[in-house]
């Protein structure tokens, strides 16, 4: 039940987060005049639809997505100009601008999308980016100043005592399996699980770093220690033996100290984060976002070796829908979670969804935003460039019109020039070919997330 929930949580989740992403599209495309007849969240057959408006709302069946549809998002073919493609795709190609051609009425000539300027052609295509990013900032902010960070403290509870003495350098060391004339542990009979350590040799224990460099200091050397045990308080005594551990964080360097085999209890608990550190979080988390982004090649390359050449699934490896939405329902699910680490890996998980949409988004490949806002940019340094070009020629002009021999005629106005427009639809085979990668892609991490699937075990 709590799985099941789980996967409707986070689904219900990304729906939220395709329906806003495609809002970011649709409201700077009607404020800048342009006309959008359709508005669906989802792929494949219409469950729901309802029109007001010039627009159709709508849920579609297969929710991996959704889409705005813009009337005249291609321009006509320039006059003159010819294919460069083979005959079948060229054919294609005039075939998808017809159909986006078909859509316009005599007096919808001016809300065409491909009319609009080209810096307001990168507003409408970078609104869903957009909102993928202000999503992932609201939940980021919502995390730190309700939930904050997890904080875990060790108390002077012991929380678990050893059998024996074994290496604390000793990889395969635990504390209840113990090798074969393993020495026991000091505290092993001694101390219990539950027994809060209140003082060594007289001097008070107050966190467990007390206890640390108490027991530390006294290798060989009989300790008496104070506990309450039950709610009454006793006195025990404990030699520590010598035993090596690590003396430094990375592992590099180790000590002799003394060890009597104990482990604390730890105190888990949510603390809200101070403004002033979610930047630099937020920081922190674009720069592994785009981290991931970059190795997302190799990382899909691992599901391949898993699905092909029956590799071990790599947690690191590329996730997708169906995958993240198993792991939300096992969180769900787990016992190892109290309510509110669910609460926080849940919306977490939504957040760097989101962050990762924005960043996928913007890569500059049709039929991705990122590639019509590159298109957007072409056009705009095309224009850019014809505009000096006509500024020169005035100058000439003007300068040819000062001077009787001079060799330029002047006599007629230069007719005025066309408007330059990117023509997307010439690069529809390349669409096509990108569209058809994304698609094996998302089937074969679709069936890796369903056969071997990424678990939080």
């Amino acid at each position: 039940m709590l799985y099941a929930l789980g996967v409707l949580i986070f689904a219900l989740g990304l729906l939220g987060s395709i329906a806003l992403h495609e809002v970011g599209h649709m409201v700077p495309a009607k404020k800048f005049g342009v006309k959008v007849t359709q508005y669906m969240v989802g792929f494949g057959p219409t469950l729901w639809s309802r029109k007001r408006g010039d627009t159709e709302y709508g849920v579609k069946a297969i929710p991996l997505g959704g889409y705005i549809r813009m009337i005249g998002m291609v321009p006509p073919r320039a006059d003159g100009k010819v294919s460069r493609w083979p005959k079948r795709m060229a054919t294609a190609v005039e075939d998808f601008r017809a159909t986006s051609r078909s859509e316009v009425t005599p007096e919808d000539e001016d809300r065409q999308f491909y009319r609009l300027t080209p810096g307001k052609k990168i507003i409408v295509m970078l609104g869903g980016p957009t909102m993928n990013f202000v999503i992932y900032l609201v939940l980021t902010l919502l995390l730190a100043v309700s939930l904050g960070q997890k904080h875990q403290d060790a108390t002077t509870t012991v929380g678990s005592v050893s059998q024996c003495v074994v290496k604390a350098t000793d990889p395969s060391a635990n504390s209840t399996t113990c090798p074969a004339n393993a020495p026991a542990a000091p505290a092993y009979g001694v101390l219990k699980p539950g027994d809060r350590i209140t003082a060594i040799n007289g001097v008070a224990v107050r966190s467990w770093d007390d206890e640390v460099a108490a027991i530390e200091r006294s290798a060989n050397e009989t300790v008496s220690m104070t506990i309450t045990r039950d709610g009454a308080s006793r006195t025990v005594s404990i030699t520590p033996v010598e035993n090596v551990k690590y003396a430094n964080a990375d592992g590099t360097k180790t000590k002799v100290a003394g060890f009597i085999g104990v482990a604390p209890t730890i105190h888990s608990y949510y603390a809200a984060t101070p403004i002033r550190q979610v930047p630099g979080q937020v920081v922190s988390q674009i720069a592994q976002g785009v981290s991931v982004i970059g190795q997302y090649p190799s990382r899909v390359a691992s599901v391949w070796d898993t699905v092909f050449e029956g590799k071990a699934r790599d947690p690191e490896g590329a996730v997708g829908v169906v995958g993240i939405g198993r792991i939300g329902g096992e969180v769900a699910a787990s016992h190892q979670f109290d309510v509110q680490d669910k609460i926080y890996i849940l919306i977490s998980l939504l957040a760097s969804i989101n962050l990762l949409l924005f960043f996928f988004n913007l890569i500059p490949l049709l039929p991705l935003d990122g590639g019509h806002v590159a298109g957007a940019l072409v056009e705009a340094a095309k224009r850019g460039r014809a505009r000096l070009q006509d500024r020169a020629l005035a100058r000439a002009r003007a300068r040819a019109a000062a001077d009787p021999n001079s060799p330029l005629l002047v006599d007629e106005a230069p007719a005025p020039r066309k408007p330059i427009y990117v023509d997307t639809a010439a690069m529809l085979p390349f669409v096509y070919a990108v569209a058809s990668v994304l698609i094996v892609v998302t089937l074969l991490i679709m069936y890796a997330d369903i056969v071997k699937p990424v678990t939080i075990g």
